[in-house]
């Protein structure tokens, strides 16, 4: 369930948007990090959202690639723990581009990426209730799994 928080102006904003990104920095899983510190290479990440139909699938891509039409520092938004390139879904087939925060999402292989790419980026519930992308879910739990070691 989400939260709206109400701000009497914009310093009050961005202390707690800063409090709330340590926070989230702070509780990040090992595999979480080691996506964030991969800052030299392409990584793919999912994020499953189950309270609302839909898994996101993404890449991020290396921070020199990035830096070349960013107006900020990639290498900062990176350390911060935000990947910045592609999001894919259900209902974004095409992508969109921006930033993610890691702690939101698990790591995945460009394989699994590439299998959920080919079956057209299954929302949550085609991941068990269609027998050609329920190898695709078990994949995405062992990835959540070893995020965790």
């Amino acid at each position: 369930m989400s939260h709206v928080e109400g701000f009497d102006n914009m310093d009050e904003m961005f202390a707690a948007m800063a409090a709330h990104e340590d926070i989230a920095n702070m509780n990040m899983l090992p595999g979480q990090i080691r996506l964030r510190d991969d800052a030299e290479n392409e990584t793919f990440w999912a994020q499953p959202l189950p309270d609302i139909d839909l898994v996101v699938y993404g890449v991020a891509q290396p921070n020199f690639v990035v830096q070349r039409s960013a107006d900020f520092d990639a290498a900062d938004n990176r350390e911060r723990g935000y990947l910045t390139g592609t999001a894919y879904s259900a209902g974004m087939d095409t992508g969109e581009y921006g930033d993610t925060h890691v702690s939101q999402v698990i790591p995945i292989s460009r394989d699994i990426f590439r299998l959920a790419q080919s079956l057209g980026w299954p929302d949550w519930s085609r991941l068990s209730s269609d027998p050609e992308c329920r190898s695709l879910g078990m994949l995405l739990a062992v990835s959540e799994q070893n995020a965790r070691s």
